[in-house]
């Protein structure tokens, strides 16, 4: 099984603690890092060239909007001030950007509720109790396959079957316990 079966910005987790970045990071410090804003009355806050190394304006065509969001009217791209560390500051993954803009600023990212960590301690220990059993249901079958199967367990006389096997489980249950299956 997958540690992540969906990338980590799909998950509630992460949208809220980039949420709590977006709320603390202005992005207008963050885009003057990568181009002269100029402040523009209106709708939008600011404009300015694009940042993106791949988009070369001669005209201004950035812009950015309250609440704390930026289009780009050239190259069609747009996104909040986690998206815009992460394509102008060479970040490989969107949390990398967001990890740094919220170490930075020294935003506080939310945290996991009790409920949750008392929900996976849960599922730890359910997940712990079947693996016993599967190892208890794998040493019986073992046993009925590799002991029981010899000539010795022959034993007409159903009492001393019994006994017999009786003590030939105890000593394969302890050996099997004690190499760990």
């Amino acid at each position: 099984m997958e540690l992540y079966s969906r990338p980590p910005e799909s998950t509630y987790g992460f949208r809220r603690c980039c949420e709590a970045v977006r709320a603390a990071v202005p992005i207008e410090e963050i885009a003057r890092r990568y181009t002269e804003l100029k402040p523009l009355g209106g709708r939008a806050w600011f404009v300015g060239c694009c940042p993106f190394a791949d988009h070369n304006d001669s005209e201004p065509s950035f812009y950015i909007y309250p609440p704390g969001r930026f289009h780009c009217y050239g190259c069609d791209r747009r996104g909040d001030v986690v998206d815009l560390e992460f394509h102008c500051g060479g970040y490989n993954e969107l949390w990398e950007a967001m990890i740094a803009l919220a170490t930075e600023y020294s935003v506080e990212l939310p945290s996991r509720s009790e409920t949750w960590h008392s929900w996976q301690k849960t599922k730890y220990e359910i997940r712990n109790v079947a693996e016993e059993a599967r190892k208890e249901i794998r040493r019986e079958r073992l046993f009925k396959v590799l002991v029981l199967t010899g000539p010795e367990f022959g034993i007409e006389d159903r009492e001393e079957r019994k006994a017999a096997i009786k003590r030939a489980w105890k000593v394969w249950e302890s050996g099997m316990r004690r190499i760990g299956l």
